[in-house]
């Protein structure tokens, strides 16, 4: 995620008072964790893992702040228990930022076979597990996308997922 990215989504959680970043750092996205931290709008927590992460986000949602957790895909399928219980049985409203990996294009050093296993598995996770979800790979709509995602956690009662690929994080 490049400098214009980070900008691009840091307004965007500004322009909708998300001001609590919760994160387990991921190479694709680091950049926007590292910005949050420097800048005093934002209380950024460095969780210790993807169930944790999801666990403090939901904590927060239910208790009214509104909140970010940007991680990976991989972080969605390990916090996959916790987001079950966040989403189905307490419908904490949240938006989660996941870098898309093993989308097409993804030019990280994961072998194939790991990269086409999250392909896979990913998008029907979220839908067995009914988290509304929608694959943004243009900046261009990057900004829109946060804001509809967080208004639409809101109107749905249950996290949100972005997942992000293309330009927004390659």
């Amino acid at each position: 995620m490049d400098d214009a990215t980070v900008g691009i989504v840091m307004d965007a959680l500004k322009e909708s008072a998300i001001d609590l970043v919760v994160t387990l750092p991921e190479e694709p996205t680091h950049a926007l964790p590292e910005a949050t931290q420097k800048d005093p709008f934002f209380t950024t927590v460095i969780a210790s893992g993807e169930g944790n992460g999801l666990a403090v986000c939901g904590g927060a949602a239910l208790s009214g702040r509104d909140c970010v957790f940007v991680t990976g895909v991989a972080g969605l399928l390990v916090g996959t228990w916790a987001l079950s219980q966040i989403g189905t049985n307490y419908g904490a409203p949240f938006v989660i930022l996941a870098c898309y990996r093993g989308d097409w294009g993804d030019p990280t050093a994961i072998g194939g076979s790991q990269l086409f296993l999250f392909k896979q598995v990913a998008e029907p996770l979220l839908d067995a597990l009914r988290i509304p979800y929608r694959i943004i790979d243009q900046r261009s709509v990057l900004e829109r996308a946060i804001r509809e995602a967080h208004l639409a956690a809101h109107d749905f009662g249950t996290p949100v997922v972005l997942l992000l690929t293309g330009e927004v994080v390659w």
